[in-house]
This record gives C-alpha cells, structure tokens and sequence, in this order.
C-alpha cells in the first residue's frame, strides 16, 4: 500500500515540474563531432574512428531541421555519409536535452571501394548544456539502406550505425 502511495507521489511530482524554455524558432545549432562508425559487414569498407560537422536550425521549439557529414577511412576505403535529419527535442526539465529523429543518408564510397547508397536512418542522443552557448552532444544512429551499394542475390540490404561524441554552439536561443 504504502509503495502505491509513493508512486502516486512521484508520479505526480513529475508531472508538475515546470520545464525550462526550450530552443526558440530559429535558433541554430552548429558543431564538430567525433564517431565510431560501423559500416555493414557485406561492405569492403572497414570500421573505424571518423570526424564530422553538423548544423542545424530548429523550425518550431521542439522541432529541428539537421544536417550533418562524417568521414572515416580504413584500409585504403572512405566511408562518408551525409544525413538530413528531422528531430524532435523533447522539451527539457534541465540542462540535459533528449531528442530523437528520423531522416536521410546519402553514403559516399570512395577509394579501393566507389560506390553510392541511400536510405534511411534514425538517432537518439543527449545535448547536455555548458552554459548558455555551448553543449556537449553524445548520439548514436542507425542507417538502413534498401538498394544497397553492393547488391546482389545474397545482399539486398545494407545496416551501418555510428556512436558520437561531440560540442556545439547553440546560436540565437
């Protein structure tokens, strides 16, 4: 009984905190970011630590347009792809800031291995504030490509995911 009350409680005290203001529309986010990025196993392309940029303008408080590039290279292969992101900031009670998106790649293979695919992809990550302009953002996404690089009659897919580490100015907000 009492552990039902206590839920309740709990329950209850989420639901009446009061968020901060969130990112105004308008505002823009830019960055640089380090990442592991996994391309798929079917792909002479290996896995490694790569750099990238991204820059994004939020449309609405809780929605954002994001487009980020990456490259990585290993044994003589580059791996670079291009995503076009729509993302979803869930509305902050802190300086940490959740969000989550769907979107856009364009993967570019160049190198012992040219060619192109395109797909579709989804992230989560955290954006945790330092200050009023500046916020360390950690993510991970997942890119599914339907008419993959190198298809055939065994392959008629491709999956490459990536972990990131990086820092943004958060801009007019």
């Amino acid at each position: 009984m009492t552990f039902r009350v206590l839920l309740v409680v709990a329950g209850a005290a989420c639901t009446t905190v009061v968020p901060l203001h969130a990112q105004k529309g308008g505002s823009v986010e830019v960055g640089a970011f380090t990442a592991y990025m996994n391309a798929d196993n079917s792909l002479p392309v290996g896995n490694g630590l790569g750099f990238g940029a991204r820059a994004g303008v939020n449309a609405t408080p809780w929605l954002a347009v994001e487009v980020d590039v990456a490259s990585v290279s290993k044994n003589g292969a580059k791996h670079s792809p291009l995503h076009v992101w729509l993302n979803y900031n869930i509305p902050p009670t802190s300086n940490s800031e959740l969000f989550v998106g769907i979107g856009y790649v364009r993967n570019s293979y160049s190198g012992s291995y040219d060619a192109k695919d395109s797909g579709i992809g989804g992230q989560v990550g955290l954006r945790q504030r330092m200050g009023k302009t500046l916020a360390l953002r950690i993510d991970g996404h997942a890119d599914f490509m339907s008419n993959a690089a190198n298809k055939s009659y065994l392959i008629s897919y491709n999956g490459n995911w990536a972990v990131g580490v990086g820092v943004s100015a958060l801009l007019n907000r």
